[in-house]
């Protein structure tokens, strides 16, 4: 099973405290925000595992790439601190889980992931898409699942990850697109803090949509 790439004394030795001083949700200064990470460091209880709202932002605060809020996330799963009823949980598992029906347009090196939303196939249309079009995949094989960070379970992730990247290194992807915000951060940022290698270039769709309509600025 893959682990997460944490450094207990990057906590200890914190200068800022940044990743839960700069919360939204917590009132907490520097020093308390300092003891409490460490504290979840070492597995012990702390009150940010109740508090947590699950809203990633610490995942970016933390300038020195420790991971507090996937850390966050492993010690409630271990401490059986649930975000949601367990049937509720169960049932997005279940959504989840590869049924062997994803579609696959004309993949070519450099493709569009819808993940498993339906509704974004409607969004590539027109111009904008032309030089990538019909070049996309659609499908529980290719979804990231990185919903389950806000349900406190990592373990269905570190199982299903690996897979899904595995069946983008079978289509011979060398560029992709992501159309979903949370399947751009599983391979850009999630895959790599568990020491998943990601043989492609992960590139966020308002990055593309950026770049394409610089492309074609003499069109608007």
């Amino acid at each position: 099973m893959y682990e997460l790439k944490f450094d207990d004394n990057l906590c200890k030795t914190c200068p800022t405290g940044d990743c839960l001083v700069k919360c939204q949700y917590l009132d907490v200064e520097k020093k308390t925000a300092v003891e409490e990470m460490v504290k979840i460091g070492q597995g012990e209880d702390s009150f940010v595992l109740q508090d947590c709202v699950t809203c990633y932002a610490c995942e970016e605060y933390c300038k020195r790439g420790n991971h507090p809020f996937y850390l966050i996330t492993e010690r409630r799963e271990e401490k059986g601190i649930l975000t949601s009823p367990r049937a509720i949980t169960k049932q997005w598992i279940n959504i989840g889980e590869p049924q062997g029906k994803y579609r696959l347009g004309d993949v070519k090196e450099r493709v569009l992931s819808f993940g498993f939303m339906p509704e974004f196939l409607q969004w590539v249309k027109g111009k904008l898409f032309e030089d990538v079009m019909p070049s996309y995949i659609f499908g529980q094989e290719f979804f990231c699942n990185v919903v389950y960070i806000h349900f406190a379970n990592t373990s269905i992730i570190k199982e299903r990850l690996p897979k899904i990247v595995d069946n983008f290194r079978k289509l011979g992807v060398k560029e992709v697109i992501f159309v979903h915000d949370e399947c751009y951060g599983a391979f850009a940022h999630l895959a790599p803090a568990y020491g998943i290698e990601v043989p492609f270039k992960s590139v966020h769709y308002f990055e593309y949509l950026y770049n394409r309509l610089k492309e074609l600025k003499d069109f608007i």
